[in-house]
């Protein structure tokens, strides 16, 4: 048995003799004689008495006792207990019910009485009983109930012998679980994102006992890590000198590596464990999600599922979408022992279901370089194959280790630091941060104003940088955000340049022509509801229309509602996965894809159980020449003077459509800092490289130009093998200059605030 986990609960029987029953006492009255004939009186007829009804037969009681078992309601069990029997609280006696079905993994328990016989005070009732169980199936018995008359009515004797007739004589119940271990998690190649009871050391240091001017420790954590080795020496500076802080997590792999040199070194601690071991130091935590024990309040619901209980489970990312496939089953035995735990017989046996792997559609080198690219910065990237919707990079900054999440891992420490992070690592801002959209959502717009009929690509505008079309006196003219504006321009030039007057002229135009339209558009593109990618959390976002504003807020949709519409500002809400995937049907030539993170699924020695299959969810509602004519404005964003992006995508060799965003966010605590947008597609045509869809945002950090479009360039850099570019605001690439920000260039677009 030593290769059994063993969960032992002993039920030791108390004598219970049953009480004898008595004889009835029958009181009979004497034989009339004869007499005289009754003198004849005339009196009143009397009314009829109630008699008391007779109390319930033995097969009744015994039914009701049984139905009683069947329906969880133990009270009402322990209250047809005969007195006769050990004095047991109600409390006491179901948990030993509980503990019994508990040991046999009882789901569900049927009863049903087959035959009632009655010796004077004594009774018994014979019922099958089904007990459908989480680990050894269906197990099926007979038992005998027996009840005994007390105060004219029927009592049930209880024993363990009424949850299994073999339980007499301190014998007892014992389910030995065989475990399985988890599944693995790999990436589209077959790199390991997640491997189960790997060995590994928890890194730290205790500042203090650091020699002087420490460069060692920074240098080998910041290569583990992938950031600047200041960025690691920052961490712990202003730690407690003479504590332990924790620093990352390491293979042994990687510790008998590039990294052996700090097994040894002074106020360095490398300290082994062996669990489920997550890789990247959370470059994928957003994708793998993590595991933690069952919970108290869960353990009902997961033994029904075939759990023990002491598992850990998967609460966010494929960890637990593919829990059931990760965690495979547990086989058991049901085994009869004596009071002297003397193994007597198996009772029902199952073998262990074993665990699947579960490949993810990432590729882990860019989803790293995608985690890299967004360094310190709040936001996300998220990268999908243009043609198939299959998500090759979701990165979410700041990210966290799942591995402090394992019990054996010294830094496990950390976690109080992770969950009281303003920043909030926990949450996916790929998936289900929302943000404004700003101006990203002119893809919609003009999709919206092609699509009306009232414009043409080449409809042109007189841009002259300020705009007051609204007929109203109290309105107060919008600025747009160059100064002078761009001039007379057409429509794919005002997408390119994402002039604000063009597109606040534009949904004015549709706000006359039909106020749901633009409303209905952005649906049409996928956004204000989920992805429906599944295996992530995500949030549906807001596309707010005129019934959206009455519903909720009382008012009637006006026409500064729809200009804010139109360059993606007011109530609007979207997620990065959203734009994404927007950005991805306008390059495929107008599919939306389902966004998937699943390749496959499969034993390990087996045939998958699932296989990735492009979804199509939807059809841009666009004629072919007005798709043709948004892919050439978001293309001239990175290539024509007007545009943008270009001066961040000059001399750079790949085809780049896309679009900058500029969001105003008013944010929980007032106006803060917009967030930076650049969402895009490449148009290489490849035919060994795919091209993809790319959605980066910064979060309150400034100008989509500034920001968002160099972190898409690296992105792009690292998956086509180009040198990486430095960004604006660093010295080297991945070395932040200290306390700067970048200042604008000409003709990038700076925020346009809301009214």
């Amino acid at each position: 048995m030593n290769a059994y986990r063993l969960r032992l609960i002993r039920l030791r029987l108390a004598g219970l003799g049953l009480l004898l029953g008595l004889a009835l006492a029958g009181c009979g009255a004497p034989a009339p004689t004869a007499g005289p004939p009754a003198t004849q009186v005339s009196a009143a007829t009397p009314s009829p008495t109630a008699s008391p009804a007779p109390p319930p037969d033995a097969r009744a009681v015994a039914g009701a006792y049984l139905a009683a078992w069947q329906a969880g309601r133990y009270g009402e069990m322990h209250a047809r207990l005969s007195a006769g029997g050990p004095a047991q609280s109600a409390a006491d006696f179901e948990a030993q019910y509980r503990r019994l079905l508990d040991t046999m993994t009882a789901v569900t328990v049927t009863a049903e009485i087959t035959a009632v016989s009655e010796t004077g005070d004594s009774a018994q009732a014979t019922a099958k009983v089904r007990y459908d169980t989480a680990l050894v199936g269906v197990l099926e018995t007979e038992i005998a109930l027996p009840l005994v008359r007390e105060a004219g009515e029927w009592r049930v004797v209880f024993s363990p012998a009424l949850v299994w007739p073999e339980l007499v004589d301190g014998r007892q119940l014992l389910m030995a679980t065989i475990p399985t271990p988890r599944g693995n998690i790999y990436d589209r190649n077959g790199a390991p994102l997640v491997l189960e009871a790997h060995d590994a050391y928890a890194l730290g240091v205790v500042p203090q006992e650091l020699p002087p001017d420490d460069r060692t420790v920074p240098s080998a954590v910041g290569r583990l890590l992938e950031t600047a080795p200041s960025l690691v020496a920052a961490r712990y500076a202003s730690a407690v000198p003479d504590q332990y802080f924790p620093l990352a997590e390491a293979s042994a792999a990687e510790m008998s590596g590039a990294l052996g040199a700090l097994l040894n070194y002074p106020g360095v601690y490398a300290t082994p464990y062996n669990d489920r071991f997550y890789f990247g130091n959370g470059a994928a935590a957003a994708v793998t999600g993590y595991t933690t024990f069952i919970q108290p309040e869960e353990l009902v619901a997961f033994r029904a599922r075939g759990y023990t209980g002491a598992e850990r489970v998967g609460r966010v990312g494929l960890e637990a979408w593919a829990e059931r496939a990760l965690a495979g089953r547990p086989g058991g035995q049901l085994q009869l022992r004596d009071a002297a735990n003397t193994f007597l017989r198996t009772i029902a046996a199952t073998a262990p279901t074993p665990a699947q792997d579960v490949y993810a559609t990432i590729d882990f080198e860019l989803q790293r370089a995608a985690q890299f690219a967004l360094g310190d910065l709040t936001g996300a990237v998220v990268v999908l194959d243009l043609d198939t919707g299959e998500v090759l990079a979701l990165a979410s900054t700041p990210t966290f280790s799942p591995n402090i999440f394992s019990p054996f891992n010294r830094n496990a420490v950390a976690i109080s630091s992770v969950l009281n992070d303003p920043r909030r690592p926990l949450l996916n801002h790929a998936s289900q941060s929302t943000y404004p959209a700003g101006s990203v959502f002119k893809i919609v717009t003009m999709a919206a104003g092609l699509g009306s009929g009232l414009f043409t690509p080449d409809s042109r505008y007189t841009c002259t940088g300020e705009w007051d079309e609204i007929n109203d006196p109290t309105f107060q003219a919008r600025q747009d955000w160059l100064e002078g504006g761009h001039g007379e321009i057409t429509f794919k030039e005002g997408l390119s340049g994402s002039c604000n007057t063009y597109f606040w002229h534009v949904g004015f135009a549709l706000f006359n022509w039909d106020p749901r339209w633009l409303s209905d558009m952005a649906r049409a593109f996928g956004l204000g509801q989920p992805t429906r990618i599944g295996q992530i959390d995500e949030s549906p976002g807001l596309i707010p229309d005129p019934d959206w504003k009455r519903q909720t807020l009382g008012e009637a949709w006006s026409a500064i509602d729809a200009i804010n519409l139109s360059i993606g500002q007011g109530d609007v809400l979207v997620t990065p996965l959203q734009m994404a995937r927007l950005a991805a049907a306008v390059g495929n030539g107008g599919t939306l894809y389902q966004p998937q993170l699943v390749r496959e699924v499969r034993p390990p020695d087996g045939a998958p159980t699932f296989t990735f299959q492009p979804i199509i969810s939807g059809t841009l509602p666009l004629e072919p020449e007005h798709l043709a004519a948004i892919q050439e404005a978001m293309i001239n964003v990175t290539r024509e003077p007007l545009g943008t992006a270009r001066n961040r995508f000059r001399n750079f060799p790949i085809c780049v459509a896309g679009k900058t965003g500029t969001a105003e966010d008013p944010g929980l605590f007032g106006e803060q800092d917009p967030d930076a947008w650049f969402v895009g597609y490449t148009c290489e045509q490849r035919a060994d490289r795919p091209d993809i869809a790319v959605a980066v945002v910064v979060q309150n950090q400034g100008q989509g130009s500034d920001f968002a479009a160099p972190i898409f360039r690296r992105v792009l850099e690292s998956y086509y093998g180009l040198p990486l570019s430095r960004y604006p605001w660093e010295q080297a690439i991945g070395v932040p200059r200290p306390e700067e920000t970048p200042t604008p260039e000409p003709g990038v677009e700076p925020a346009t605030p809301s009214p």
